[in-house]
């Protein structure tokens, strides 16, 4: 069988999550009240990837989603950086980074061939000093690490991370 590349992959989720994150209304209140949706994403990532893949399947293994030779583990982080229309809360980042690197050790540890993290942060800019020495604790756990800046539908500004492990 012949399966999917990481850059493919990637391209995929991309192209099919971006679009979704930045039209939906109710994604956009989430983020102005920096309440998460991970729930939200593994529903719309399965839905995606069974576009192109017979056999997607959630939490088969205890892991978020899994197709062919693929495992992805998903999550969201919302951050504690002060922006305009989104409800100021004190939110601990470096445990929401540290899910992120407790699924990359628990992929680690699976029969998959092919493993791979997916994680959306917000609000965020890629660039911000703070978030890159949060995001480098993720990064020096993996293969290689993509990402796309969004925006929801309210201007709060997204990044879409996804991951080799």
């Amino acid at each position: 069988m012949m399966t999917i590349g990481f850059t493919e992959l990637g391209e995929l989720i991309f192209a099919e999550l971006k679009p979704k994150l930045e039209n939906s209304v109710g994604l956009s209140i989430f983020a102005k009240e920096r309440a998460k949706f991970e729930g939200w994403l593994k529903v719309e990532l399965s839905d995606s990837l069974s576009k192109h893949f017979a056999d997607v399947t959630p939490e088969k293994d205890r892991i978020d989603i899994t197709f062919e030779d693929w495992a992805i583990e998903l999550k969201t982080i919302n951050t504690n950086v002060r922006y305009a229309n989104v409800k100021n809360k004190r939110r601990p980042i470096t445990k929401n980074t540290q899910g992120v690197v407790d699924d990359i050790e628990k992929l680690r540890h699976t029969k998959y061939k092919n493993k791979s993290v997916c994680f959306a942060v917000f609000p965020i800019l890629h660039n911000d000093r703070n978030w890159r020495i949060q995001l480098e604790r993720i990064n020096c756990q993996l293969k290689r690490l993509e990402h796309a800046e969004f925006s929801f539908k309210n201007k709060i500004p997204g990044v879409l991370y996804y991951g080799l492990v």
